[in-house]
């Protein structure tokens, strides 16, 4: 199949686990030919997910791509190095677009007293053993290590109702913090979010490929990703167990749901927004 659209470039924004890989064993279908077509045929793909760098890094090495991506959940933004201009920010083999403050520091202060106060309601996954992180997480011990190297986001097992869980929102709020449920775990952070990032990358694509016509496509499945959906154009919803109200959140006339789970719902979701352009055009 052809993504080709005369005179149109798409942007698109998309989350990784429980959208373009499978919750349970992460297996990606035919995903990854498809964002190559997509990338072969004049269009941009990035992923905009709660990994660590590390993750991306590695994930990028192993699939030959090259690629700008977002990664724990707007904490970074990062773009080969000469993908767009220089930066003089730089880490490993990429240019820093965007790095929000580093957040051990702060969560280590307040520890204890939220250990204290919301000890009986939660558990900081850093805090469990091999095993449990393995179980919890679904990825292999190996996976563990570039997974736990978080600069912009402490992860937590959320084990109460939601009026604790806003509580406990409020309390971080007193100190500068946020909280946002993803598809496994809770995620403690600064005030970042995927829509923001996404808002700056596009920025970017808009001032570096200026006679380009863009329009963008969000592709997520939970709490974390409705930010990046109602900034998208066209925002397209995972189908997934757990996320059937999801959908009162999307601002657009213009929302997808796929009809199947992840990974194929994201290639059905690819499908349905091409279709509609076309028939737009």
């Amino acid at each position: 199949m052809t993504y080709k659209i005369d005179n149109l470039s798409i942007l698109v924004f998309t989350d990784l686990d429980s959208s373009f890989l499978n919750k349970n064993d992460f297996s990606f279908s035919n995903n990854l030919n498809i964002t190559k077509q997509l990338i072969n045929d004049g269009h941009f793909v990035v992923f905009n997910t709660s990994k660590t760098f590390i993750e991306l890094e590695n994930f990028f090495q192993k699939e030959s791509f090259n690629l700008p991506f977002i990664c724990e959940n707007g904490g970074g933004i990062y773009a080969p190095k000469k993908y767009f201009n220089n930066s003089s920010k730089i880490k490993n083999e990429y240019n820093i677009i965007f790095e929000s403050k580093k957040i051990k520091k702060k969560i280590n202060s307040i520890k204890n007293e939220i250990a204290k106060i919301y000890g009986k309601y939660l558990t900081f996954f850093n805090d469990l053993d091999d095993a449990d992180k393995v179980n919890l997480s679904g990825l292999s011990i190996n996976e563990i290590k570039p997974a736990m190297e978080r600069e912009f986001s402490e992860l937590i097992i959320w084990q109460s109702n939601s009026e604790n869980l806003q509580k406990f929102r409020e309390y971080l709020e007193s100190h500068n913090l946020t909280i946002i449920k993803g598809g496994r775990f809770h995620h403690i952070s600064n005030n970042i979010n995927k829509g923001d990032a996404m808002l700056r990358l596009v920025n970017e694509y808009k001032k570096h490929y200026s006679s380009k016509n863009f329009i963008t496509i969000a592709i997520g499945d939970s709490d974390n990703d409705l930010e990046m959906l109602n900034c998208a154009d066209y925002p397209c919803i995972v189908k997934s167990s757990d996320n059937q109200n999801f959908v009162e959140n999307i601002k657009s006339d213009n929302l997808f749901i796929s009809n199947k789970k992840a990974p194929d719902g994201w290639s059905e979701c690819i499908k349905q927004v091409f279709e509609s352009t076309r028939r737009q055009k």
